[in-house]
């Protein structure tokens, strides 16, 4: 059996980049950086009040009760026109340029007003309440590096400094299929003896447009060696990533394996993980192929250890793996050491414990997941209160190759 470190790197091995293309600022949530962004001036541009208040010289209200006659006021988006000297003040609201002579601001809290005249209060020292050039961005300096995935926060600040069209990672196009004569579209009312709904095919959907691609959807194909030839033909033709569930173990009837492994450059074998035991990688028709598991939990383990970084990889990502934290165990939990083990669980008042009964079949058990426990290899016994290594997989990844 192959270690999950090392199945990892060869499927990153075989990865190669998308291209790259702009889109408009407003449809690049979720999409890759291609190339680092500099900012083209300073954030904000000029000096201004970071209060409603009253622009002064630090010098005029050393000492509080400082009496001062206004000459102006200004708003934002205003430009003023009087130069603020000895005993004088401008009205300033957020966001306006503090006007020339001025160097602080007085919150309007801070004062009385009366007679056009304004009384300080406090002794505000020098700069108070200014916000200065350049305090969010400064000119010439990497306001984000290529690999970063653009989030609501990304866009507002590229914004700021005009990049309305971001060159980002082209979404690779990932075909996805589920294999299996016992499988029946989701939405059928009633389930014929021996026949299951199909699962994995909108998990998979799902998980592909969370991992940043395009799903383009093939469908499900019977265990029979022409439809899947014909499936795997139109998937090759039609994506840059081929994912399948189902057929790659030691059954009679597992003809992804049957069909691929004299016919592709794809390779069959285990790893010492539970679950997601036999897979499948290798190239069809150019494209890199993934053959995951028939269990439902066990193709979302392999898709968040394989499929997701190899994804993330294609796009350029900076970071290809879900951060791992530590916690306590709040039940005991029996493991085989030779595996890398991966349990479903959730938090409790006494610790993790199993999020649903155990099992590669048992899909809710993720849905009411917290984190993935992972008991490592060597590892055949945790008990209540022990630390365990938990893996957030609805966290943002942190972690790069290496970091395991």
């Amino acid at each position: 059996m192959r270690p999950v470190t090392e199945y990892r790197a060869r499927v990153l091995q075989a990865i190669v980049r998308t291209g790259a293309e702009k889109v408009p600022l407003a449809n690049s949530v979720g999409r890759f950086l291609s190339t680092d962004v500099v900012a083209p001036h300073d954030v904000p541009s000029f000096a201004n009040s970071a209060m409603d208040g009253f622009a002064v010289r630090a010098e005029d209200v050393a000492v509080p009760g400082a009496s001062l006659r206004i000459i102006e006021g200004v708003a934002a988006g205003e430009v003023g026109s009087l130069e603020v000297g000895e005993g004088q003040a401008t009205r300033i609201m957020t966001g306006a340029p503090m006007p020339d002579g001025a160097d602080t601001v007085v919150r309007v809290e801070d004062t009385n007003e009366e007679d056009g005249r304004v009384e300080i209060v406090t002794a505000p020292a020098f700069g108070t309440s200014v916000r200065l050039p350049g305090g969010d961005v400064s000119a010439g300096t990497t306001v984000f590096s290529a690999g970063t995935r653009i989030q609501a926060t990304h866009v507002g600040t590229l914004a700021t400094i005009g990049v309305t069209s971001p060159e980002v990672a082209v979404r690779p196009r990932v075909a996805i299929m589920s294999t299996g004569d016992e499988l029946a579209p989701a939405d059928v009312e009633a389930l014929a003896p021996g026949m299951i709904r199909d699962s994995n095919r909108p998990m998979l959907a799902a998980l592909v447009s969370e991992a940043g691609g395009e799903v383009v959807d093939i469908g499900r194909i019977p265990d029979n060696a022409e439809a899947f030839r014909a499936a795997m033909g139109e998937a090759a033709a039609t994506a840059d990533v081929i994912v399948t569930s189902g057929g790659v173990s030691m059954g009679d009837f597992d003809v992804v394996k049957a069909v691929l492994r004299d016919e592709a450059e794809v390779d069959f074998f285990t790893v010492a993980m539970k679950p997601g035991k036999p897979q499948g990688f290798g190239v069809v028709g150019g494209r890199p192929f993934f053959g995951l598991p028939g269990n439902p939990v066990s193709v979302f383990v392999s898709f968040e250890q394989y499929v997701r970084p190899a994804l993330l990889a294609m796009q350029g990502a900076d970071r290809l793996l879900r951060p791992r934290v530590r916690g306590v165990a709040g039940e005991s939990f029996v493991s085989d050491p030779e595996k890398e083990e991966f349990v479903r669980v959730r938090e409790s008042e006494e610790g993790f414990v199993r999020s649903g009964v155990d099992g590669s079949h048992v899909l809710s058990g993720a849905a009411n997941a917290d984190a993935l426990m992972v008991m490592g290899v060597g590892v055949d016994r945790v008990e209540p209160g022990d630390e365990v290594l938990l893996e957030l997989f609805t966290a943002a990844e942190t972690r790069s190759i290496g970091d395991e």
